[in-house]
Order: C-alpha cells, then structure tokens, then sequence
C-alpha cells in the first residue's frame, strides 16, 4: 500500500487562488488596497513567466513591469562568469558563492532607476526581482528542483541558459550555480513574501499568502510527515520497484526512488480538495531548529543531512563501480560541506546478489588505477582480481565511508542510507555499456583515483563495513540494534525490530525512518501531542527534532523499521 502522494491535511482554513488570471486580479486588488510601489515577483529558476509578465503589462497599464533576466548581461557573459565554479569537468563543479545580482548590467539598472521615478508602480517579475529593489509587496513563485531537472529534460535551458545542450550540462549549471544562489533568496523571501505561488503545474498555479505558508509549513514541525516520491529510470534499473509500489509500469525500468531526498523532493498539504505542493526545502529553510534540531542546525546550517532512496536492479545490471570522496576532497575541490558517506541495506535480493565493497588483500593503488585506465581503452576489468565480490542476503548492512570502493550488484533492492551531498559519485569503471540515451556514462577516474582508499581490503570490509550490528537494547517484544555507520561517517543507524510497539527518542537529531519489512505501523505520540501517523511497507518518513520522543506501533505482526540521525 505504498502511498505515491503523501498529503498533510491543514486543520485552519487557507484561501487559494488558481489560474494565472484569477491570482493577477487578486494581486492587483492587494496591491492597490496597500498602496504599493514596489512589487517584486521573486521567482526560482525553472519557473515560466512569459504569462506572467504579460498579465501584468496588460492590467497595469500605468505601471512600469519589467522582466528583470533583460538587467542582466548577456548568457554568454554570464556563463563565462561562472566557468570558474563550473570547470572544465563534465559532471563535476564548484558549489559557486556568486550571485545572480553580480551579473546584473549596470547601465540596465541605471536606466530601470531612472524610469522609476515617474512610475505610478514598478513591478519586478523575475529571478533577483527582491534584490533588484527594495520592494513593499513580494510575492515568491517557488517550483521543486526535479520539476526543473523534468523541464531540462524537456528541453527547457538553465537561468541565461547559453548552449547547453545536455540534460548533464543543464543539471551541472543548475546544481553548482543556480540552485545555490537561488537558495540563498529563498532564506532571505520565505519569512517575509506576502504571498507564495506553488508554480509546479505550469497551467494550474496556485497561490497563498505568506502567512498561510508559513503557518502550513511549522505543521510540518510537530509531527511525523513524509515526502513526495519521485521514480527513475535508468541503465542498470529494475522490476521490483514497479509491481512493489504500483508505479510507472509503462516505463522500461526503474532505478531509484527518491523518497528521502529533502533537497529536492516536495511535500504535499491540503485542505479539503485543493492541494499545495512546496519543496521540502522550505521547511528547513524556515524552521531548521525545529526540524533538525539545534545540534544538527548548529553542524550543517540550513541542510538536511540525511537521504533515503531505493536502488532497484532486480532483473536489472549492477551499478557503476564506484568511490565517494573524503570529506577533505569534497571541501578542497567542490566547496562541499561534508561528502557522501553511505551504506547499502538490503531489503530485498535474488539468490545470486552480491555487492562488490573494498579492495581485495594486497592491492595496490597505482596497479589498480593502471587497470582501470586501461579498461577505458579496452573495454576490460577484472573485478574478480581487484575488488571484493560478496553475497548478500535480505536486512544485509554494508557501510561504505568516503574512500570505499563499491557497487551494488543485480538482484537486489537497497535502501540507500547516506549523507545528502548525491552529486559526489565518481565512477571508476561501467562494465563497458552506454546508457539509456545510448551515450557512454562520464567516467570519473580522474577525480576517483585520489581518493580510492586501499586500506580498505578484504580484512578491513570483514571487520568493520560488514553486519556490524550490537544490541543496544531487547525484551520479548521488541530488538533495538546499531548496526552503523562507520565512525568515520557522522550518521547513526539503528534496526527497530517489535511485534508490538518500541519507543525511541531522537537523540537531539532529525530522524529520518524507512518501514522496511512488515505491512503497517503506526507512529505514536507518547504526550498525545500529533495524531497517530500510518506508515506502510517501503515508505520512508521524517520526525522532526522537537517532538523529542515517540513510539512505533506495529499493526501487522513483526515489523522492522530502519533509523538514521546524526551522532
């Protein structure tokens, strides 16, 4: 009974409006009624506001409207202004610290400001629109991170996209530079938009005020809630997925889902029959110490550091052989905060599954990295000589801190549990195929081979990557386990296993949680403080950090539930 639309139902009523035209007359009637002079429609790019515009220009007449991308220089200047953070590597790039105003035109400005003066109103619509003026009336058009990565695929360009043709050069620009620049916007708007447009459909927007966003989203703060999935397919994708949860059967694959994935899902509300979508982003933004707590908040500021998806290959190819970098690589060369410290656990595999973890005894690293590159040219890797081949088995816990060379291979499903930075995966070797576009995948060797750490061979994985469970705590009805990560990584995770209920705490962290064998379970407020939240087989869900305790109730026999949050 996985649930593909997860929605929190709003107690206090929330007016929406929909449609572009009935929004631009309540606009327009708010506007008036507050005497306003300078309105900025502040957008997130990958919004469309052709419509927009022209709306405007067309009902205020004696008003000055102005798409604020025509301040800025020219696309090629601008992309030539960022190549620094984009580099030359074509996957990989700089987390950028510029902004989109340092590419703004100052004779365009010059001129907006002149123009101003003798404006009845001045109307901003655009990206930068709330720091082009300092206006009096905001209104945030905000759209999710995989509704733009679509509208890449869709052909849609970056913000003063210049030539990108690729889906990976659009998701490179948008990962190291737009969104990060955006973000930093969004911070600065959500506390303080009169009102906010969820701009996911492009032909059915919808927009509440300020006030009811922010009201809607602390909701989200006292109580379990989960995220809005998302289903992809891929080279080495899988079956399960599809026939487990119901979803995408037409597609030839699926690879992942992102269920877990706070930096880019959404989340869904309703009240009654309208729903809003947001990104979940916007509650970290907002209420971080709630979510994450003051000592998650503290450490990591406005990023949710945990993420949870699925990898499905049953009936499906391995993954790329793989290697996350150290923490000290991903500062040193792409700005990144902390690295991509993962682990695989198994819910479910075929008899012949295995994961490949860590180098096998007496490897060297400039032998192993000579193969590599010679597999490039010939098209040839022997795995079974260099990296450790091991069969697995259902509730398997492999843990892979930055450096581990690894992949999960065919036949299995795995819960991915690991740090947020996703972008960090340097492949080392592809098993010689193209992917679904018919392209070589980029193979990032180059990058992989500084941090390939062959200190973790064959002894090292047996003795400390592998089960590495220790029983924290058990009664006749219930098991609480840890069974990782490795003291190098900074997430705890903990396997709940009860036939009636366990109560846990969160530990002064976030928690994020995955029902990962059972039907049903419910989770519980032991101070009657939310109401019981259903959970379902696969369905991963958050607890934020000030509900402080809770408990799992088991509603269909034995139930185990996987548990992540930060030491």
């Amino acid at each position: 009974m996985y649930r593909l639309r997860p929605t929190l139902q709003l107690k206090n009523a929330i007016e929406v409006k929909k449609s572009i035209e009935s929004i631009g007359i309540h606009l327009k009637d708010e506007i008036i009624n507050n005497s306003s002079k300078l309105v900025a429609l502040e957008v997130f790019p990958g919004v469309d506001t052709s419509e927009w515009i022209e709306w405007f220009k067309n009902n205020f007449r004696n008003s000055l409207v102005i798409n604020t991308d025509n301040l800025y220089f020219s696309p090629d200047r601008v992309t030539a202004g960022i190549q620094d953070d984009l580099t030359s590597d074509e996957v990989y790039g700089r987390f950028s610290n510029k902004e989109f105003t340092d590419f703004l035109d100052p004779l365009k400005v010059k001129e907006l400001y002149s123009q101003m003066e003798n404006a009845e109103t001045v109307i901003l619509i655009g990206v930068g629109a709330s720091r082009i003026i300092q206006s009096d009336f905001i209104v945030y058009l905000d759209i999710a991170r995989w509704e733009v990565q679509l509208r890449y695929r869709e052909g849609m360009l970056n913000w003063k996209g210049y030539n990108e043709q690729e889906f990976s050069e659009k998701l490179q620009r948008g990962y190291y530079f737009d969104w990060e620049a955006a973000k930093r916007i969004k911070d600065d708007v959500l506390p303080i938009c009169d009102y906010f447009v969820d701009a996911n459909d492009k032909d059915n927007p919808k927009l509440v005020s300020g006030d009811n966003m922010r009201t809607a989203l602390e909701e989200f703060t006292k109580q379990p809630f989960r995220l809005l999935p998302y289903f992809d397919s891929g080279v080495w994708g899988g079956k399960w997925m599809q026939e487990k949860f119901n979803v995408d059967k037409d597609k030839v694959n699926l690879a992942w889902c992102f269920d877990g994935v706070p930096e880019e899902n959404s989340v869904l509300m309703a009240y009654g029959e309208e729903e809003i979508e947001m990104p979940a982003y916007n509650i970290v933004s907002l209420y971080p110490k709630e979510l994450l707590g003051v000592k998650v908040f503290g450490r990591y500021g406005r990023d949710y550091p945990i993420r949870f998806d699925f990898l499905d290959t049953i009936e499906g190819q391995n993954l790329s052989l793989q290697v996350h970098p150290t923490h000290d690589y991903a500062y040193r060369n792409f700005r990144a905060n902390y690295t991509q410290d993962e682990s695989y656990y198994i819910v479910d595999c075929e008899e012949d599954a295995v994961v490949y973890l860590g180098v096998k005894e007496g490897v060297r690293k400039k032998e192993l990295v000579e193969a590599l590159e010679e597999a490039k040219i010939t098209g040839i890797f022997d795995e079974h000589k260099y990296i450790n081949i091991m069969p697995i088995k259902k509730h398997d816990h492999y843990l892979i801190p930055g450096g581990t060379i690894h992949s999960s291979g065919k036949n299995s499903v795995v819960l991915e549990i690991s740090s947020t930075p996703n972008r960090f995966t340097f492949k080392l070797w592809d098993w010689g195929r193209l992917d679904l576009d018919g392209k070589p995948r980029p193979i990032s060797l180059h990058h992989g081979k500084h941090v390939i750490n062959t200190d973790f061979d064959t002894n090292f994985v047996k003795e400390h990557l592998f089960n590495r469970a220790k029983v924290i705590r058990e009664d006749e009805n219930s098991l609480e386990e840890h069974t990782g990560l490795h003291e190098l990584e900074p997430i705890e995770t903990r396997r709940l296993t009860f036939t009636k209920e366990i109560t846990q705490s969160t530990e002064l962290s976030t928690n994020m949680l995955n029902l990962v064998e059972g039907d049903h379970i419910e989770v519980v407020s032991p101070t009657d403080s939310f109401e019981p939240y259903d959970i379902y087989f696969g369905e991963t869900f958050i607890i934020p950090e000030r509900l402080k305790n809770y408990k799992l109730v088991s509603k269909s026999g034995k139930a185990i539930v996987m548990k992540a949050y930060i030491r």
